[in-house]
Formats: structure tokens, sequence, C-alpha cells
């Protein structure tokens, strides 16, 4: 968790897996670690931080929980800067065109709890999606309180904001992207097959995708729910659910 929840600026991300995973991903990002004196289990954290530089102070109890403010900080809290950003065209770059096969991004379409997105960020990068995709309007943030949710999975993912989503998507269409998106009227997952390199469009939390995005995907995919069952999955849930078949048609041999 964080006391400030704008992204940019340094903020205080507090837990060891969230300060851990930051700096191993992002040791750059990182300006100072606070250590609860007699803490136990952060000798890794503490090499980590010493390795890349970073300013470690041993402090009191009462002053790590005034930097954490409400989040629980298990004896460390870090401060560093979030969402260092890459250009769509960026992410390009890093994937050339020869090495696109069995690519799979996840781009968000107004998921605006960062709860879910930090959820997502951990689904996507333990079933091997390799960047996320947010708009830069109506959309969470990357914050602390997402790191925190990520258990600091967001800190090893590329994110790409964009001004508009329906645009970034045209644009990956053309450079050989298919685009599935996530819809409860969609075609059951496992009757569906997924090409490679693709993008997983998540839609928001209470309308799903716009519809302009939806018109964009080369089909719409849902996930098979008992009769008995209760409304929808939310966002996060889906999520994990269609990047696990992804990854099982991904990984299955030819």
């Amino acid at each position: 968790m964080s006391r400030r929840e704008g992204p940019g600026d340094a903020q205080w991300l507090c837990g060891l897996h969230s300060v851990e995973e930051t700096l191993r991903g992002k040791p750059r990002s990182a300006k100072e670690l606070l250590v609860a004196e007699g803490a136990k289990g952060v000798e890794e954290i503490v090499r980590l931080a010493r390795q890349a530089g970073v300013r470690v102070r041993f402090v009191d109890r009462r002053q790590l929980d005034r930097a954490a403010g409400d989040g629980r900080h298990q004896g460390v809290a870090l401060r560093a800067a979030l969402h260092e950003g890459e250009s769509l065209q960026g992410l390009l770059e890093r994937f050339p065109e020869g090495s696109r096969q069995g690519l799979v991004l996840v781009a968000l379409d107004e998921v605006q709890d960062p709860h879910n997105l930090g959820a997502i960020a951990r689904s996507a990068l333990n079933l091997g999606a390799r960047a996320l995709i947010l708009p830069e309007r109506r959309s969470a943030p990357v914050t602390g309180a997402v790191v925190s949710a990520s258990a600091g999975a967001i800190q090893k993912l590329p994110v790409v904001t964009v001004v508009n989503l329906g645009q970034a998507l045209e644009r990956l269409k053309e450079a050989g992207f298919w685009v599935y998106g996530a819809d409860a009227s969609g075609r059951p997952a496992w009757d569906a097959v997924f090409n490679t390199p693709l993008v997983l469009v998540i839609g928001s939390e209470g309308y799903g995708m716009r519809p302009l995005v939806a018109g964009l995907c080369d089909e719409v995919v849902s996930v098979p729910q008992a009769a008995s069952g209760v409304e929808s999955l939310n966002a996060s849930c889906a999520a994990s659910v269609l990047l696990y078949e992804i990854a099982r048609q991904v990984r299955k041999p030819s």
C-alpha cells in the first residue's frame, strides 16, 4: 500500500513481496528503504537495496507505520517511482516481428478498481503474458495499492498507457496480432482456438468492453459457468481463467 495514490512521483510501497519485486524488477526506481529494527526475514531485501545503491535506514516501527499509512508493511517500506511507462511503438520494438509467436498481451478497457488491476497483473505475469496495455483515461493508474494487490508482479511487466485503446488495438492488428475480448455473450473459451500473437481484452467491472472495442475483436470469448452460478465472474477472475486457457493452448505440443 502507499499513502499517496497518484502515479508518477515516488510513493511508499509496503510489504515484503511488493518491496522485493520492485528491487528485482525496477531497482533504478527505488529511492529509499526503511526497515523496522529487529524485523525478521528482510536480509535479502536489504542486500538487493544496497546492491542497487538505495539508501537503507533502520527505524522504529512507529516511523514505519507513519510511512505505510494504513498499509501492512511487514517490517519494510520502499520509496520508489512507479510506472516509468512505455510507448506502444516501444513495446513492438521490444518484441520484433520474428519473435512474436506465442506472445500474449493483456489490454484493460477502463478497469478502474486498483485491486482488480493488481490481481490481473499477477495472473498475467504468472500465466505468461508479457505486457499490460491501459487507456489513459477512466482506468486505474499504477499506484502503491496496485503494486501491493499484484504482490509486486506489476513491477515485472511493461505497462503501456495509450490515449485511445481502440486505435492501439488497430495498430496491433496491423502488426499481426489477433484480438480476443472477454464477454459473457462470447464463445466458450474451451471451444475457441487462440492464435498468437494475441491481445486479450478485459472490460470494465460494471459494463464490460465498450461497443467500439468489442467491435475490433477478432473473436469474443467467455468463461463457461455452471447453470446454477450467480451472474458472471469479476474482471480479475475472468482474466485468470482465460489466460490459463490461452497458456494451455500456447504450450500444448503440436
